[in-house]
């Protein structure tokens, strides 16, 4: 483990990037010299021992397969040989045949290949090489909601660097002790920054400070895009004004009349920017189980009154709020056929893009498609997102699961589309709207469209928000 101080050269490079829109100039940061990093080289990580992988690994060389394949080989020997890998679905009724086989491969579980699966063909890269890079990062989540939950006013933000190859933990202050050691046991580089003299939390409140204020002024403002930058501490809005901005004075009053007042926090910045474009494009077409078909839309996760756990009435299915009230009809994936109105629906808070319908006459699984035809069980609930981790969904209309790395957390849409996480390209199109986004068994969210281009979607933890403190993900936790 190694110690050093170092400058923020990327914010120079930050703050350089948005000169030719920026048309309020960010505040100064705190001194460069003020951060300090520790370094812990992957040499030195807990690297897991995967006997087992290793050995599929060998066969498939031997064999003359890709690794894949030879998987795939591994788990159809373990389904014939191995009941308990079916057993929930045979228990829950469900044809085990078309459920995703639960069972770990060494420490990772079958879900968390078949998505490396995907991750490798959408990055072009080998899957011995997407198991390395991204089979680790849902342990960062893991250890980022533990020390949330110690220093819920210090954390300052995850990410995944070096195209999977880093981890990076950020804190307001100095590093506790207890980060470091968490720190340890991830199997990569790990880059633990203290002294940013800002934490998520004072990014959120300095953001929904400022976004309150551009909303406020609906005779000007016809969009908003805002969200942050965990390194930098800079908060960036992009605003689609009412009124041309071809005028040069007119588009300057504008910029005048728009900025938000400074945050008190002086290590955090705001920048706002004007466009013309549109700033969302919201995505509907035509769509119970998670990444079902339901109306113009695909359905997300299937969520559960904890307050009446036993009793079936109080289970529904959630799909994106823009994708509308009117009665509508449910269909599964061919594999499963059957199709039933549903009529009951209930719209989330008008602040996130969540609603849900009832279950009409169908029975509600934990399960959701992750792809056509295939379906998985919810285990967890996605928590503390990491900028650069990677994420998949399915989409009806998409047909095919994808994946791509989280470009930014906790962006705030003009009108009504707040929490989101955006995405670093677009991997969903018109008709995905509502639909699953996961890693593994872990639900992380429903298709909103998309931001600047780019898919975003609202994160699962944020349902009891929306629809009320008592709904949440339907999970099947490994073991119960």
């Amino acid at each position: 483990m190694r110690i050093r101080v170092t400058g923020m050269a990327l914010t120079t490079v930050a703050m350089a990037s948005l000169v030719s829109s920026i048309l309020s100039a960010p505040q100064a940061f705190a001194a460069e010299s003020d951060r300090t990093i520790i370094s812990l080289p992957r040499e030195s990580q807990n690297v897991p021992k995967r006997s087992t992988l290793e050995t599929i690994q060998r066969a498939a060389k031997k064999q003359k397969i890709s690794l894949a394949d030879a998987i795939d080989a591994y788990v159809a020997h373990a389904v014939n040989t191995n009941p308990s890998v079916t057993r929930r679905a045979r228990e829950d009724g469900l044809d085990p045949t078309v459920v995703e086989p639960e069972m770990k491969i060494d420490d990772l579980w079958l879900s968390e290949l078949v998505d490396a699966k995907v991750a490798a063909k959408g990055n072009n890269i080998p899957l011995e090489e997407a198991i390395e890079r991204i089979a680790w990062q849902p342990r960062l989540n893991e250890i980022g909601a533990k020390i949330e939950a110690r220093y819920p006013d210090d954390l300052s933000g995850l990410a995944v660097l070096e195209d999977g190859r880093k981890a990076q933990i950020g804190f307001k202050g100095d590093i506790p002790a207890y980060a470091i050691e968490l720190a340890k046991t991830l199997p990569v580089a790990v880059d633990l920054i203290g002294n940013k003299g800002f934490s998520e939390k004072d990014l959120k409140e300095a953001r929904e400070t400022a976004y309150a204020q551009l909303k406020s002024q609906v005779n000007l403002v016809e969009g908003i895009n805002g969200g942050y930058d965990t390194n930098t501490g800079v908060i960036t809005f992009t605003v689609k004004p009412r009124a041309d901005l071809a005028d040069v004075t007119e588009r300057q009053s504008i910029s005048a009349q728009l900025q938000p007042t400074p945050p008190t926090n002086k290590n955090i910045s705001i920048a706002l920017r004007l466009t013309k474009d549109d700033l969302v494009t919201k995505m509907a077409d035509t769509y119970m189980r998670g990444g079902g078909v339901i109306g113009g839309c695909t359905t997300g996760f299937n969520i559960i009154n904890q307050n009446y756990p036993s009793d079936p009435d109080q289970r529904r299915m959630t799909t994106a709020q823009h994708c509308g009230d009117v009665s509508t009809l449910y269909k599964n994936h061919p594999v499963h056929g059957n199709t039933g109105t549903l009529s009951d629906y209930v719209a989330g808070s008008s602040t996130y893009d969540i609603a849900s319908w009832n279950r009409g006459t169908f029975t509600l699984t934990r399960t959701f498609y992750f792809n056509l035809d295939q379906t998985r069980y919810v285990y967890y609930i996605g928590t503390n997102p990491a900028v650069g981790q990677n994420i998949c969904n399915f989409g009806w209309a998409s047909h095919v699961a994808q994946c791509g790395n989280i470009s930014q957390v906790n962006n705030n849409q003009y009108p009504n589309e707040r929490g989101l996480i955006v995405m670093d390209r677009a991997i969903s199109i018109q008709g995905d709207s509502g639909g699953p986004w996961y890693k593994g068994n872990t639900a992380w969210g429903i298709t909103m469209g998309t931001v600047g281009g780019k898919s975003a979607f609202t994160p699962a933890y944020l349902i009891p928000s929306a629809l009320g403190a008592s709904w949440q993900v339907w999970t099947a936790p490994p073991g119960t």
